[in-house]
């Protein structure tokens, strides 16, 4: 999740649509800051993960089988983040899908959801926690007290706008690598 996310504002940062001048926050703020971030990007993503992919993936799968079962999911989990989070676009709605449908491959892989949770609790936090990525659920502003002095800047098909960085077009082919490197990394199905 640290890792796709810094490519993503990087290609954004490339492109010219992130700038850093600093520090947002300094001295013992930056240790009490991060600290709390830290266990609430945690906590969303363990809520997350085990709502949408935990009890529901197994209990469903057994019944339709797995990849029917994570189509249903995912694209629930996309709908969900766009028909309730106000002004979302298309892009967010299918970065959405395809990032939950990104963690049922995942959970296939490996057999287990820890995986998922850690990405999903890294890529938040550096995105809105380090790099101060706006969020709808933020009324499309960053989140106060994040580590970087970042400022975004330029298309929203560029840096998702307020959506955050994971409603930029460069979200979709850090995707496709994502898939592929993971693929290429577990080859095997363990879920049950």
């Amino acid at each position: 999740g640290l890792a796709a996310n810094v490519v993503v504002v990087g290609l954004i940062a490339a492109c010219g649509g992130y700038t850093i001048s600093g520090l947002e926050v300094h001295g013992a703020k930056i240790v009490t800051a991060t600290l709390l971030w830290l266990a609430a990007f945690l906590g969303v993503a363990l809520y997350e993960e085990i709502y949408f992919r935990g009890y529901p993936l197994y209990t469903l799968s057994t019944g339709i089988g797995f990849w029917p079962t994570a189509a249903i999911l995912s694209l629930l989990f996309g709908a969900l983040h766009y028909f309730e989070k106000p002004g979302q676009t298309w892009v967010d709605g299918l970065t959405f899908t395809l990032i939950a449908l990104f963690f049922c491959f995942t959970i296939r892989r490996t057999g287990s959801v820890w995986w998922a949770v850690g990405w999903h609790f890294t890529w938040n936090w550096s995105s809105m926690g380090v790099f101060g990525s706006p969020n709808t659920g933020n009324q499309g502003q960053p989140l106060p007290d994040h580590l970087l002095a970042g400022h975004f800047q330029g298309s929203q098909y560029l840096t998702g706008g307020p959506m955050g960085a994971e409603a930029s077009l460069w979200m979709f082919p850090v995707l496709a690598l994502l898939f592929w490197l993971f693929h290429r990394r577990h080859r095997e199905a363990r879920y049950p």
